[in-house]
């Protein structure tokens, strides 16, 4: 029977193996697991962790992100954009869309945002390292969608005009390598969009191990601001935007775990949607929001190269 296997780690980011225990939290399958935080960088990582060649085996079919939109919420969310355009903003929306621009969602599921890229004027497509993930994002929404991850034979370089690594850098075991293939494959002056948890959020601080975006064991890697800014100019990008914002589903998840887990006497109150949601927004306010976003450029042709970390 095939089985997840573990090992111990340095740290992924400088590959210092000087670290501290950072938390042991429960995972979403009930197990416990350690994280450490680098005394060199201060990245927080999962340690043990499961080994590359065995991590494939957490994402099954049933993973929440492979999942079909539901027809009657697709059609429903087309309709509202349709009517009142995006509601949600990211930081994508600031990448000014370029006629015949080539944008890749790399990790992108089931689809739905690298449709939503393609809808608003982008060549998009999709790459996931997951075949059934794949295989719903062309069944629903007619994507072009590569099998893998970066590198890729089918990214040349130089090929792209946008990449967007939406809840993804925190599943991999090498993100320099990802960010350095991804600065391989834009174009000069071409644009980085990066989402990930941000542990140096609010919510973690109020209810640690209860904390949602943890995601044990599939979370890897649990960035601050500073760490991400620093693996991705440490890439040769330069960065352009570090920006947190809330979740008040998040919120809500976070709130369910620390009620089983016993933590804080006013966690009733956020039984209330409202009650969630003005925590959410007045996290997001004080710039330590659930989601850390970055954006950032490579270099235009004929600019001082930025000099990439080894």
């Amino acid at each position: 029977m095939d089985e997840i296997h573990w090992e111990r780690t340095a740290c992924p980011v400088c590959g210092s193996a000087d670290e501290d225990e950072f938390l042991r939290a429960p995972g979403d399958d009930g197990h416990e697991y350690r994280l450490a935080k680098c005394r060199r960088c201060d990245m927080v990582f999962q340690n043990p962790r499961p080994t590359a060649d065995t991590v494939a085996l957490l994402y099954t079919a049933s993973y929440p992100q492979y999942q079909a939109p539901r027809r009657r919420g697709r059609a429903l969310g087309a309709l509202k954009r349709k009517l009142f355009g995006r509601t949600e903003k990211t930081l994508a929306d600031r990448i000014p869309v370029k006629p015949g621009g080539v944008l890749l969602d790399c990790g992108c599921g089931a689809g739905a945002f690298a449709a939503e890229m393609r809808d608003r004027g982008w060549d998009a497509f999709g790459m996931d390292f997951s075949p059934h993930a794949a295989a719903t994002a062309r069944a629903h929404y007619g994507l072009r969608v590569i099998e893998g991850t970066l590198p890729h034979p089918e990214v040349p370089p130089g090929s792209l005009d946008a990449i967007t690594l939406r809840m993804v850098l925190e599943h991999v075991h090498d993100p320099a390598q990802m960010l350095r293939s991804a600065f391989d494959a834009l174009a000069p002056g071409g644009w980085l969009c990066v989402a990930v948890p941000n542990v140096a959020a609010w919510g973690f601080r109020a209810f640690g191990p209860a904390w949602f975006p943890l995601r044990l064991p599939w979370h890897l890697l649990h960035f601050t601001p500073d760490t991400l800014r620093r693996a991705v100019a440490g890439s040769g990008f330069v960065v352009e935007t570090v920006a947190t914002k809330g979740h008040t589903r998040w919120m809500g998840y976070t709130a369910d775990r620390a009620k089983a887990l016993r933590r804080k006497w006013w966690l009733p109150a956020l039984r209330v949607r409202f009650a969630r949601s003005v925590l959410t927004n007045w996290t997001a306010w004080r710039g330590a929001g659930d989601e850390l976003c970055l954006l950032a450029r490579k270099p235009d042709a004929g600019a001082e190269p930025v000099r990439r970390a080894a």
